[in-house]
């Protein structure tokens, strides 16, 4: 189970419900799967936006990254580090806040954890959203997330 920073500092409720309206269902649909009134789906979705930016703005500050760019409907922080200089995207998804720092290594091919990683990558991009034709998916995992995350911030139109 999630907790605190890593969930967003949102309840397993509102994380249920952040789920389903990322994924495009309103809240009459929310309410009738959860069994609950619209207006108790309203209440909660209400709430979620601000935990949600508090999470992102507290995992930048505690990753030493200054926020350049948030977007709350999509969980995203966009920021960078002035101790690695680079750029940094904090992104919570379905599984909770993750944190991404881009790199142009291109050694993919010699780090132990290149699947493992690409995995998670791939399983983000689903999660946030983010389509990937099969040519795309079996990139190496710095042009993936490279790719992923200018998809998701919308600094490429496919």
């Amino acid at each position: 189970m999630l907790t605190g920073l890593h969930s967003g500092y949102l309840t397993s409720r509102q994380l249920d419900i952040w789920k389903m309206l990322q994924r495009g269902l309103s809240q009459s649909e929310i309410a009738r799967r959860l069994s609950v009134s619209r207006q108790a789906v309203n209440k909660l979705a209400d709430t979620i936006p601000e935990r949600i930016s508090s999470a992102l703005n507290d995992a930048a500050k505690l990753n030493r990254v200054d926020p350049k760019y948030m977007d709350v409907s999509k969980g995203v922080l966009v920021g960078y580090s002035r101790d690695l200089q680079t750029e940094v995207v904090v992104a919570m998804g379905p599984r909770g806040l993750q944190v991404w720092y881009q790199h142009n290594l291109g050694r993919c091919d010699m780090c132990p954890d290149e699947i493992g990683c690409k995995s998670i990558l791939l399983r983000n991009a689903k999660e946030l959203g983010v389509s990937l034709t099969p040519g795309e998916r079996k990139l190496e995992p710095s042009r993936l997330s490279n790719m992923i995350f200018s998809r998701l911030l919308g600094r490429d139109n496919k």
